[in-house]
């Protein structure tokens, strides 16, 4: 903006400083970084008329969920400037794939630039002849995540999240648990009736004590109990085993029932919980969501000598979902609870869902 002011010979009206731009006419522009750790800073901009938000497809939840109130003047205007991204980045979300009625989305491109200079389009044609697949992200601003392959597909977690199941079949509880090793991840719980969702716990900064008290608050000694067998996990499962709970503990990396398609058990969970989505009515919870359809998966040539499906690791879930979450915690909790580690569903009702939706998995 300082550059334009120079350029345009507009110094007489507007004075420039370090942290501010005042107009002659009262108008004054300030800047705020909206990074997680200063993100609070922003809440003395209750009095702004316009807000910019500039690279927004970095911002994360938290610092989104703490301007949009800030900026509360009835006439205030917000304006959010981005490059494509991930289909999980939070602005993209909340303004092309919700479709906020109160917004108006205009895509641009460099086609969309009547200044766009020869040196660019050298640029472009060389990335095009490198790898279009880039070149469509970098210059056209589709998706990064575009061609990635997700287990589970964006309308079918959206699906089950408005399916409503009023009076599932009886049938025994399964709780899935997926419990964080005292660290800022969550410990989370689902209880499933059928292929209802219909109860679910979070917490964090919990030793074993704690959540081994509230999962037996949470379960019933009727219900089945799918435990994460890692870390905390495995103590809880012991002490639940003992006090006469069933407990199937859940190795992630370990064996899964389908040796011939995925290389761990882990990666079965999320393609069973991709079938079950078919049928399965689960909370309607944005962050649960995004988790579940942003979950990768590639094809490996796996410990059997054969290619078989194999699902990201947390590390390179985080790197693409950082502005969100670092772990998929809630996903992973939902598909334990989702989850027959035995093999005795009825999957009758799934085949009968897949024939409708046209037998892709």
């Amino acid at each position: 903006m300082a550059d334009t002011i120079h350029r345009y010979h507009w110094e007489w009206f507007f004075k420039v400083t370090k942290t501010e731009i005042k107009g002659a006419n009262g108008s004054v522009f300030v800047f705020y970084g909206l990074h997680d750790h200063n993100a609070d800073n922003i809440k003395s901009l209750e009095g702004a008329d316009f807000c910019w938000v500039a690279e927004a497809q970095s911002i994360s939840r938290r610092s989104i969920d703490i301007l949009r109130p800030t900026i509360r003047k009835e006439s205030a205007v917000f304006w959010w400037d981005f490059n494509p991204r991930f289909s999980s980045d939070p602005v993209y979300v909340d303004y092309v794939r919700n479709h906020d009625d109160n917004a108006k989305t205009l895509f641009l491109s460099y086609k969309d630039n009547p200044w766009f200079p020869k040196s660019l389009t050298m640029e472009l044609v060389a990335d095009y002849e490198r790898d279009e697949v880039r070149a469509r992200h970098i210059w056209e601003g589709e998706l990064a995540d575009a061609n990635e392959t997700f287990v589970c597909p964006a309308e079918l977690v959206e699906a089950a999240m408005a399916r409503t199941i009023r009076r599932p079949n009886p049938s025994v509880p399964v709780i899935g648990a997926d419990i964080a090793h005292q660290g800022g991840d969550e410990i989370i719980f689902y209880k499933v009736i059928d292929e209802k969702t219909v109860d679910k716990y979070f917490a964090r900064y919990q030793g074993a004590v704690e959540t081994l008290r509230d999962l037996k608050t949470f379960a019933t000694k009727n219900s089945i109990i799918n435990i994460d067998n890692g870390h905390l996990g495995a103590a809880v499962a012991d002490l639940l085993v003992d006090d006469g709970y069933t407990v199937n503990r859940i190795n992630f990396g370990g064996k899964p029932k389908d040796i011939d398609h995925y290389e761990d058990t882990v990666t079965e969970m999320y393609f069973e919980m991709r079938d079950r989505l078919l049928v399965a009515d689960i909370p309607k919870d944005e962050e649960l969501a995004i988790q579940l359809y942003t979950r990768k998966y590639l094809y490996i040539n796996g410990k059997r000598g054969y290619e078989v499906m194999k699902i990201e690791a947390k590390d390179d879930f985080a790197e693409h979902t950082h502005a969100l979450h670092k772990s998929p915690d809630r996903a992973d909790a939902l598909v334990l609870a989702y989850y027959d580690p035995i093999g005795s569903n009825d999957i009758s009702s799934i085949a009968g869902a897949l024939s409708t939706y046209g037998g892709n998995k």
